[in-house]
């Protein structure tokens, strides 16, 4: 590893940055034609479908970052972590793993566990995923736009912080397409393409797009199991087009497959007082971290093979049809399957022998379990889910085009793949090692939970754009929800081996309350409606300069925790809706500056949440010593039993915990300054604030109510940079691209911790065409730097005592080439 001071960082930045400037002064310079040609000089038009139809980014109404084709190839985006360091105001805290993503935008995410709705919901060619499982493949996309700010009135389900839309590209009616392989640092291997093939002339088209990638783990594991953070995807798409005058179908089949051994997690502080003084392993514990952290945070120690498995099939059919110049006909069907599996080492740490731990098991399975030793917490979720959407859209306009308007319909129902299979969350379980023979390494069950939910929304919206004059329009927007869901929950009644086929406990045992298998059990059904709104004034000023101001009420459903509470805690079973009144303003503009096209993007958010949704941490019984009381006992017992076999899930619960806001400010500036080079700046800067904390029930709660996440991951400010230097190459290559991208975030708050700030820098050159043989080369270096810092968190808890965090690539580099027909 490259060791780099903070000084000599800034100073090898920004003489890149001089480099790129002398070049491009160098070049302009060399090249007296371009003078006369200053004055044409343009920004690229970037199109968007942020209100369901295509249109130019300056003129809609709304917050969008776009990265296209090109933009996410020369920003090398393979991951969602990629995309994250591309487009400011997103995080992407991991909530289990790459396969796992958690959207998080103004602040707004879903809860970490359990049934919560996600506050950020991701499209696949506009069809919602699910909330577990839901990382898409970033290999032959069109464009990639994040949408911040409360989305529900146009799109799918009702989100109170954005969304993240992925288009993948559509097929063509003419014979085209590429081959790319690209080799790099960890023995990385990936071999993508796709084809066009028309198949009726301009009727019939089919486009087939492939993906395989495989990388080695970049993270040393000293423990059990291979080098964690690698990469075995395959992935492989099927779109078809048909095309007959009024009407136009696209059907879309999309399969993905990744296996790897986990991701990283590396522990960092140690808490006391804390459950590990409880346990009896403070001092172990404290001593393991030190030796962890001297080793750095590419090398762990896993307690056992973890492993990470996602399948995940889609299917998409959009159909539209024209009755006439005014009035067109949308249905959008969505049906997915995903079967999501991983172990990961969610504390980064070992085994430990524990009298208290030890104690309880020689009381409940006997001798044999002398001289065990038991883990702080380790995790297991096994998610297989279906989920079938349609939304249906009948739009036109009216008044001479004065008026758009458009009418739907959106149906959602997400349910367990099968009864007799596992569907729902094992988390949060005490692994211990034994002297029975094959029983070596076992979980215990005090905290495998489980979850079959059946979740159903159903929408009918409504949305109009009326032109009062030739430069104002008033836009207004409405729709109705209704969010049901029924969930069996229970617990199981026999610790669950590692390693063995857990889909013994299936829903149809959960249901019957089969006491072989499971305890606690019991079906909670909840519903939720809202009624959401958009009001808005668009003004286009001038041709470049476009004003807005939209009011907003968004709204996110209510759901469930597990398993089943007793006592002071059984009003927290289920927890309400948030809603939230959001304003934006906002101005795009395009100017000329000295004969310079300047791009100046400027919107002002404040948003306030009623029944905002938090996650709190730490809600177990901790005390050896505890005494029932019926009341709980702050500290000590959650729900006054004395018992953890029904504390919540993984010790996480979410509750309403009061109102809240958000305020801050999105800003772009590009610029270009010559032919050949452009400069963007982009940034992010945002305050929240929980504005009232509601009086709590629970005495338990309520004393750490102070330490409730409401924010999860939420970052003050953050900032992105690129600079692109463009030159034609003669005969030579019709293009030499030069691409240097600068990220930069304030620390992320997550409860009683902070994932540090941090800041990386990228860069990538592409050869385009060289020697007109249509061939590309490209050389990408991320992380030039090599920066150790974290993405996320695992677990952040002073009640527990340990935070621990799962930290980013170091530097990665490699060459891509691709041959385009």
């Amino acid at each position: 590893m490259v060791s780099v001071t903070k000084r000599s960082k800034v100073f090898y930045t920004s003489a890149l940055s001089a480099g790129i400037l002398a070049a491009s002064g160098l070049a302009y310079a060399q090249s007296p034609a371009e003078t006369t040609k200053k004055e044409s000089l343009t920004l690229e038009e970037v199109l968007v479908s942020a209100r369901r139809s295509e249109e130019g980014a300056q003129n809609v109404p709304v917050t969008v970052d776009v990265l296209d084709t090109d933009g996410l190839r020369e920003a090398t985006i393979v991951s969602t972590t990629d995309l994250q360091q591309n487009v400011p105001g997103i995080f992407l805290g991991g909530s289990g793993g790459p396969q796992n993503p958690l959207y998080v935008i103004r602040g707004q995410s879903k809860g970490l566990i359990g049934t919560t709705s996600p506050a950020v919901v991701s499209y696949y060619a506009e069809v919602p995923q699910p909330s577990w499982g839901s990382a898409v493949p970033q290999y032959d996309m069109a464009n990639i736009q994040v949408l911040k700010g409360p989305q529900g009135t146009l799109f799918g389900r009702n989100t109170t912080g954005g969304a993240i839309l992925y288009s993948p590209a559509a097929p063509e009616h003419e014979f085209s397409g590429f081959i790319n392989g690209t080799l790099g640092r960890h023995k990385q291997t990936r071999l993508q393409g796709a084809v066009n093939i028309p198949l009726i002339k301009d009727q019939l088209a089919a486009r087939v797009a492939a993906d395989f990638h495989k990388r080695d783990g970049y993270v040393k594991n000293i423990g059990e199991g291979d080098d964690l953070e690698a990469i075995d995807t395959e992935s492989f798409r099927i779109s078809l087009l048909a095309d007959y005058g009024a009407l136009r179908n696209t059907f879309i089949y999309d399969s993905f497959s990744s296996d790897n051994d986990g991701f990283n997690i590396h522990p960092q502080t140690v808490y006391e007082p804390s459950a590990l003084n409880q346990l009896g392993i403070a001092e172990e514990v404290k001593a393991d971290v030190e030796r962890l952290k001297a080793l750095g945070p590419l090398v762990n120690d896993s307690a056992f093979d973890q492993h990470e498995r996602n399948d995940r099939i889609t299917i998409v059919n959009r159909t539209e049809f024209d009755f006439n110049d005014n009035v067109s006909l949308l249905n959008l069907f969505g049906y997915q399957e995903t079967d999501l599996d991983y172990a990961p080492n969610i504390d980064g740490l070992g085994l430990y022998k524990s009298p208290a731990v030890e104690q309880g098991l020689m009381l409940a399975f006997g001798p044999a379990y002398q001289d065990s030793r038991t883990s702080i917490v380790k995790a297991r979720l096994i998610d297989k889910t279906k989920q079938l959407s349609n939304e249906l859209q009948l739009r036109g306009t009216a008044f001479d085009s004065r008026m758009e308007w458009l009418l739907g319909a959106f149906y959602l129902k997400n349910e367990p793949d099968e009864i007799g299979q596992i569907n729902g969350t094992t988390v949060a379980q005490t692994q211990y090692e034994t002297s029975i023979p094959g029983m070596e390494v076992g979980y215990t069950n005090g905290g495998a939970q489980h979850f079959f939910l059946t979740d159903e929304s159903r929408a009918l919206f409504a949305r109009t754009e009326y032109d009062l004059s030739e430069t104002l329009a008033v836009e207004v927007g409405v729709r109705y929800t209704e969010d049901e869901f029924e969930l069996c929950l229970g617990s199981d009644t026999k610790p669950q081996w590692l390693g063995s086929d857990p889909t013994y406990f299936d829903e149809a045992a959960c249901r019957r309350g089969d006491t072989d298998v499971i305890v606690n059990s019991a079906v909670v059904t909840e519903s939720s409606e809202a009624l959401t709104w958009t009001l808005g004034l668009n003004w286009q000023a001038t041709d470049d300069v476009f004003a807005y101001g939209v009011l907003r009420h968004g709204y996110r459903a209510g759901g469930a925790n597990g398993p089943i509470f007793s006592g002071d805690l059984a009003s927290y079973q289920t927890f309400k809706p948030e809603e939230v009144d959001d304003l934006e303003l906002g101005v795009k503009a395009d100017w000329n500056i000295n004969e310079i096209p300047v791009r100046t993007n400027l919107s002002y958010f404040y948003g306030k949440y009623e029944n905002a949704q938090a996650d709190l941490a730490g809600g177990v019984t901790t005390a050896r010593n505890c005494t029932p009381t019926g009341s709980a006992q702050p500290g000590v017992d959650p729900d006054g039993d004395c018992s953890s076999s029904n504390d919540p899930t993984g010790g996480a619960i979410v509750f309403n915990i009061g109102d809240t806001s958000v305020k801050g400010v999105d800003m772009e500036v590009t610029a270009r300054f010559t032919q050949s080079l452009t400069v963007s700046v982009n940034a992010t800067v945002q305050d929240a604030d929980i504005d009232k904390i509601y009086d709590q029930p629970n005495a338990y709660i309520d004393a750490k109510v102070s330490s409730a996440i409401p924010f999860l991951y939420f970052t003050n400010s953050v900032v992105q940079a690129n600079v692109n230097y463009s030159i034609p190459m003669g005969k030579t290559a019709e293009e030499l691209s030069l691409n240097m991208n600068y990220y930069k975030t304030s620390a992320a708050d997550k409860g009683d911790t902070d994932i540090p700030a941090y800041d990386l820098v990228n860069v990538r050159a592409d050869l385009y065409n060289i020697a007109a043989a249509n061939v590309d080369v490209g050389v990408f270096v991320n992380n030039v730097f090599d920066e150790e810092y974290a993405i996320s968190s695992s677990i952040s808890s002073r009640a527990l005592g340990l935070d621990s965090f799962v930290f980013g690539p170091p530097r990665l580099f490699g060459v891509d080439v691709r041959y385009n027909f």
